[in-house]
């Protein structure tokens, strides 16, 4: 973050699990003071976000009541980024980017204990699919015009026994966002969603892979456009666990003319009248060893569109061939046990 912490923001937790205590202790006193800027964690967001981190580790027959919460020991430190903040810091953007790594960890860190526990890094908040876009309307005689849009966000990481859920969006929402529709879009704001779509190859390999990333274009017509964002997972891209692949990263690009410019993670951009913003999302974590994914899961994957026939075979060494439904394909299954052979 420009100017905020060009070095980055490392977040760190410790988790310890006391089964005779039936007690689970979180400790973030360990990360770096307050920022001068507003991705400062408030002491409700720290405090709560720990707790999610646990809570999504727990079997679901444990109610997320007041009686298990106070099981759930939080410790923080005045002054600390992940913390309570020391006045006059700000806190505008506590609920995501800072926050979103704060769960990210607190979800994937159980997985040091091995299968079936923890969960893959899913993506971040606000790429520029998330973008905050504004205005002049020249269709509405000039007329301002200021919205965050939810145009594409970023998939969740994998689970034992589960592949990522596409439209995650971030922790803080885990899946409870809407994603806007492209004719609602068009009608309300002057602008053109020229595209939006998986981007396939995109999501974390492994035995349950992480969601494919999500990518697209849009621009504005007929005046020059305005758009604030902060995409996170453009350095740091959702990292796999226990043998599982990352997934992709975010990148943010103008497109205008035939110039490819690159964008930063973090900035305000106009986006001229011709221009173009192109976006991707961040795809999920993979969970796993790819060699242990199922079979007849990969050629699901691969009709759906989000994997390539080559990567069936290179990463998961699943041979497929022609199924009797016209333009869909089946395990070979003679083939696939030969290439797995050979990478045992």
């Amino acid at each position: 973050m420009p100017g905020v912490a060009d070095e980055g923001i490392p977040v760190k937790v410790t988790i310890n699990v006391d089964p005779e205590k039936g007690e689970i202790v979180v400790d973030v006193r360990d990360n770096i003071d307050n920022v001068p800027g507003g991705l400062n964690l408030s002491e409700n967001t720290a405090t709560g976000s720990c707790r999610i981190g646990v809570f999504n580790n727990l079997d679901e027959s444990i109610p997320h009541n007041e009686g298990a919460k106070s099981q759930i020991k939080v410790l923080l430190r005045e002054g600390s980024i992940v913390g309570k903040p020391k006045y006059p810091v700000g806190t505008s953007v506590a609920t995501t980017n800072v926050n979103d790594r704060l769960m990210i960890a607190g979800n994937c860190v159980f997985s040091r204990m091995g299968a079936p526990y923890g969960q893959a890094e899913s993506g971040s908040h606000l790429p520029a699919g998330v973008g905050v876009i504004s205005g002049e309307d020249p269709f509405k005689h000039g007329k301002s015009y200021v919205n965050q849009v939810f145009v594409g966000y970023a998939g969740g990481g994998a689970r034992h026994g589960f592949d990522g859920w596409l439209t995650y969006c971030g922790p803080a929402n885990a899946g409870l966002i809407q994603l806007d529709s492209v004719e609602v879009d068009e009608s309300m704001y002057p602008i053109v969603i020229e595209r939006r779509g998986v981007l396939p190859g995109s999501q974390g390999f492994g035995e349950f892979e992480g969601a494919p990333a999500t990518g697209g274009v849009f621009y504005p017509l007929d005046h020059d456009m305005t758009i604030v964002y902060a995409a996170d997972g453009t350095s740091f891209p959702p990292r796999g666990v226990l043998g599982g692949g990352d997934g992709k990263e975010s990148e943010t690009i103008k497109l205008r003319a035939s110039e490819k410019i690159v964008l930063p993670a973090f900035s305000e951009e106009t986006i001229e009248d011709g221009a173009r913003i192109e976006f991707t999302a961040c795809g999920g974590g993979g969970y796993g060893d790819p060699l242990k994914r199922d079979p007849k899961r990969v050629a699901a994957t691969v009709n759906r569109g989000w994997l390539s026939r080559e990567d069936a075979e290179n990463v998961y060494c699943v041979a497929l061939k022609d199924a009797e439904d016209a333009g869909l394909l089946m395990v070979d299954e003679v083939r696939t046990a030969e290439l797995r052979s050979t990478r045992q």
